[in-house]
């Protein structure tokens, strides 16, 4: 049984999927969707914003936060640019991608396969608990996503179809904002040459002919906004080839055994599915899959949202396993099997998006709307634990926080300032007490993670600091320098 659905039907369902993530996903990720996108087109916009190591050592295109600055710049012009409107707009625009992204992936399966089996692969996505948590995030990783899907668009998916210059643009433009995916489009680019061999010399021209200036451009673009020359993708390759282990390090099966399992959750079953009973369809692209895998297998610090631009390929080969069973099962057994589903990933999206580690937006919130001109806001956590300026978002306000950089020099015997503090919270603080400079009927709020350094608690309540708010973190705690609750400390001088 294959049910009709209405496309126009499904991609209504698919906006308000997206637009409810900007509402319903209340928690913090990765300091990444902050501290790399928008607190950078803050900066660009308002002139207030914090620049992290990363920025300093030429890693990060300008490219993304660029393209993040528009709504801010939009709000500016009309003079409507409140901390709350500051806050909510990249978060729109994201999720408004994000939807652009599921539409273009019903287009690449109509190509591939047909429109049945491109209304599964978008129920699929958009029932998955991961792209539902990330879809308001301005992680750079949700624009690769989307490139990646619109560039396969183009891409020439059948035998002797043409390599297009707008597919060359995009990638070229993919690998600009996140250099780990040239390996994606080489294998791809190998894998059409070999099979294509009559279009190697024309398919190689345009690749030079339009990638390579594509490339320039993006080069002269961040070396403009450096103001040096800057080739970021030699420098991110570099750094995260050598050195990413300063982040962590995770066994070199991780992604096979916890990464990809964990943001595929139930959909693994229906790619399972696809590979068991649909064997001519799912293959394509399994080359590149794996490669992928394989190659960021390699490197010691990993995270999910690494293989993140892997997940449209994941859910087209999901649709197809449900396109299978919607083939070969009762209408009341498949329309039980998408519903269980969805609601399997929706529980874990609504927990893991409302309440696993919220308190840190929490508590950001609530100082955007109570902080004024001349007060000071110390942030005692974890560096890069809560938004800054682009969530703050008032002129005249000094914010502090513990930095983290590395030391890329390898001096001996470096420690960075977050380190200090947690050896000794007391003399840290007693240190920063005699360099501050407040103004008189000024308030400075201080951050803190309840449990941990009761020290610190101690230390804040002697100084005559009292709590004014207690936010609710996490039930899971992933690092021992977190706490189930965040405190929020006041005082006025």
């Amino acid at each position: 049984f294959e049910p009709a659905v209405d496309m126009r039907v499904l991609f209504l369902i698919a906006l308000l999927v997206r637009l409810s993530s900007v509402f319903v996903v209340q928690t913090s990720y990765v300091p990444d969707e902050t501290w790399q996108c928008t607190e950078v087109a803050h900066k660009l916009v308002f002139g207030r914003g914090h620049l992290t190591w990363e920025w300093s050592e030429g890693l990060r295109s300008y490219l993304h936060p660029l393209l993040f600055s528009l709504p801010l710049l939009v709000l500016k012009i009309l003079g409507m640019d409140s901390a709350a409107l500051v806050i909510l707009f990249p978060r729109i625009f994201q999720a408004l991608l994000c939807f652009a992204g599921d539409v273009l992936l019903y287009r690449l399966v109509v190509k591939l396969y047909g429109h049945s089996q491109a209304n599964y692969s978008v129920i699929m996505q958009i029932s998955s608990w991961y792209l539902y948590y990330v879809s308001p995030r301005p992680l750079v990783n949700n624009m690769e996503t989307l490139l990646i899907t619109a560039t396969l668009n183009l891409w020439p998916t059948r035998y002797n179809d043409k390599v297009t210059y707008p597919a060359v643009i995009l990638a070229a433009i993919s690998v600009a904002l996140r250099p780990t995916l040239v390996l994606f489009w080489v294998f791809l680019g190998i894998h059409y040459l070999v099979k294509c061999p009559e279009r190697r010399y024309s398919s190689v021209i345009k690749a030079f002919v339009i990638g390579v200036p594509t490339l320039v451009l993006l080069i002269l673009l961040d070396s403009y906004m450096y103001g040096k020359f800057t080739f970021v993708f030699y420098n991110f390759l570099k750094f995260n080839l050598a050195s990413s282990a300063i982040y962590g390090a995770h066994p070199w099966h991780w992604y096979v055994t916890q990464g990809v399992p964990a943001i595929l959750g139930t959909h693994s079953v229906f790619i399972a599915f696809a590979f068991i009973k649909q064997r001519d369809y799912p293959r394509q692209f399994l080359g590149v899959v794996i490669a992928t895998v394989l190659f960021f297998s390699v490197i010691s610090h990993k995270e999910f949202r690494f293989v993140q631009h892997l997940m449209p390929i994941f859910m087209i080969w999901a649709g197809l396993g449900l396109h299978w069973m919607s083939r070969h099962t009762e209408r009341s057994v498949l329309y039980t099997v998408i519903m269980l589903n969805t609601l399997l990933n929706a529980l874990v999206a609504f927990y893991i998006s409302f309440f696993h580690q919220r308190g840190t937006i929490s508590v950001i919130h609530d100082l955007s709307r109570k902080v004024q001109a001349g007060d000071s806001v110390v942030f005692l956590t974890p560096c890069h634990a809560t938004p800054y300026h682009s969530h703050i978002h008032q002129d005249g306000v000094h914010l502090r926080f513990l930095d983290c950089s590395p030391d890329l020099t390898r001096s001996q015997g470096y420690e960075h300032e977050e380190k200090q503090f947690y050896q000794d919270p007391s003399v840290w603080w007693e240190r920063y007490s005699s360099e501050r400079t407040l103004g008189v009927d000024s308030t400075e709020f201080v951050v803190v993670f309840e449990e941990n350094l009761p020290q610190i608690h101690g230390v804040l309540k002697e100084s005559g600091y009292g709590v004014d708010r207690k936010y609710f973190f996490a039930h899971l705690l992933v690092d021992d320098k977190l706490a189930s609750h965040v405190l929020l400390y006041k005082k006025t001088f």
